[in-house]
């Protein structure tokens, strides 16, 4: 059975864990990589992640460690990032499109992501930039979304 990350990292640390960004800053510390796709949006607060068996970052190796999911890309430098006290994380606009790219991306994820950028943009999806063919999907997650939170 795998372990949740919360689990991995209380081992780790000698301070009371609260957030994902506890758990990835302890996990991920000294690890050249993004944090992506539904982790980043959990780390954001765009969702509220429940159960969380690996941290999804993008790197340009794999590090072999068994709670954390590396997506390999080239060159490190050409993944947008924003930094969230010392974590590198791919920003929301970056991690939705991502996500919506992915068939294996965890739709209830989508569905609060999109419901919480929704609601923090005065109920509005104004600055998410959806390429054409990711509309059609993305539209489905934005009608959702707008009822979500009982908008």
């Amino acid at each position: 059975m795998k372990r949740d990350v919360y689990e991995i990292a209380s081992e780790q640390s000698k301070d009371p864990i609260y957030t994902f960004h506890d758990v990835d800053s302890i996990l991920l510390k000294g690890l050249d990589c993004v944090v992506c796709l539904e982790s980043a949006a959990d780390m954001l607060g765009y969702s509220n992640g429940g159960y969380r068996s690996c941290i999804k970052v993008y790197s340009e190796k794999d590090f072999h460690i068994p709670y954390i999911k590396c997506y390999i890309v080239k060159d490190l430098k050409n993944v947008p990032y924003i930094e969230k006290e010392g974590v590198k994380v791919s920003p929301i606009e970056v991690a939705i499109n991502d996500m919506l790219e992915r068939d294996t991306t965890d739709e209830q994820v989508l569905y609060e992501t999109f419901a919480t950028y929704y609601c923090e943009n005065n109920n509005s999806y104004n600055g998410l930039n959806i390429p054409r063919k990711l509309e059609l999907k993305a539209n489905q997650f934005k009608e959702e979304g707008k009822l979500f939170y009982g908008s």
